[in-house]
């Protein structure tokens, strides 16, 4: 029976071994001789998406600061669907939506990139709003005393120290877009989860070397993509941007503050800054 089993270990890591030889495959898919996929593909869609939709997740984490109700309600009802809308839903929607809407065909590539940076948006906007709160609100003090106008010292003073304080938070949501992008194998993307399935298709008794070669490609990313993280997070100091009150507004920060008429009452008391 122990050499029963010990020949079917050895079965495995053969196995293994003639999967790695598809690494070509797995790392790029049909590249050069036909389309990006593979592992190259999953980070190419997660790049875009993060880098597509940071200006538009910067200025809601910026207006959610507001005490204007009509502000800071639009895009906290924004931020909250997306965050609570599996990202599976919101591919499919896109990926039939977008055709009938423009009455022509998107490829499947841009439909993802566009779902991705819908995705990202929400959450890099809770990165935005935590980042600005953290910094505590006698810098702006500060930089106003100085005589500087409230937008000089929005950028020059507190948004370099805000994101400063946001970049671990962006490395360690890239870490989760990028495991994220796996779900656009759904839509016939060859990225890697596709790639693998393809393989193990083609070679049914060899299915589970192939999604072990796929597990080994996600974690080489992540692995190395959380490693960066943690040290810029020992580095700077800073966890979990997302966890800093997130009921709280600062409209100090607003570059045209609201008047106490414009603010709602019931929101008031939640908008009072509080120095860290």
């Amino acid at each position: 029976m122990f050499r029963a089993s010990q020949h079917q270990g050895h079965d495995y890591i053969m196995d293994l071994l003639e999967q790695l030889s598809n690494w070509h495959f797995y790392l790029l898919g049909s590249f050069p001789r036909g389309d990006i996929g593979g592992l190259l593909l999953n980070i190419i869609l997660a790049l875009l998406a993060i880098l597509s939709s940071f200006i538009f997740g910067a200025l809601l984490g910026y207006s959610r600061l507001s005490c204007r109700p009509y502000v800071k309600y639009p895009c906290v009802a924004y931020i909250e669907t997306v965050r609570s809308t599996p990202l599976i839903m919101i591919i499919f929607w896109f990926y039939f939506f977008l055709p009938y809407l423009f009455g022509g065909a998107i490829t499947i590539f841009w439909s993802a990139v566009i779902s991705l940076s819908v995705y990202a948006s929400a959450y890099e906007a809770e990165i935005v709003r935590a980042g600005i709160i953290a910094v505590p609100k006698g810098q702006l003090e500060a930089a106003l005393s100085t005589g500087m106008s409230r937008y000089k010292a929005m950028r020059h003073v507190v948004l370099p120290q805000a994101f400063r304080i946001m970049v671990p938070s962006f490395v360690s949501f890239f870490v989760s877009l990028f495991k994220d992008t796996s779900v656009c194998y759904i839509i016939g993307i060859v990225e890697l989860t596709q790639a693998g399935i393809i393989i193990s298709q083609r070679q049914p008794d060899r299915m589970y070397a192939a999604y072990l070669c796929m597990g080994i490609g996600f974690w080489l990313v992540c692995f190395s993509m959380s490693l960066v993280a943690r040290k810029l997070e020992k580095r700077i100091g800073v966890f979990d941007l997302e966890s800093i009150r997130p009921e709280a507004c600062r409209d100090d920060y607003m570059l045209f503050p609201a008047r106490k008429q414009d603010t709602d009452p019931e929101m008031l008391g939640a908008c009072q800054p509080q120095d860290r």
